[in-house]
């Protein structure tokens, strides 16, 4: 499984935006909230969560759940 997150600019946001994330299937596995002032939030399986500044560390934070869920016996 793979998710890629896009590209934001936060000063450009005027609010609190909110992105579904979703799988290759297209079923919702999460949530991207992002605003200036606010930083960036991640919400993944209904039971990970994280906060950001960068979008690289966002990208960072996905994919090492990816891998710890992919690998999980």
């Amino acid at each position: 499984m793979q998710i890629k997150l896009p590209v934001t600019d936060l000063k450009a946001v005027q609010s609190i935006e909110s992105i579904e994330l979703k799988d290759e299937a297209g079923r919702q596995v999460g949530q991207y909230l992002f605003g200036k002032g606010h930083g960036r939030i991640i919400f993944l399986f209904g039971k990970y969560r994280g906060t950001f500044k960068t979008h690289a560390e966002c990208q960072a934070f996905v994919d090492g759940v990816l891998a710890v869920i992919n690998h999980a016996p």
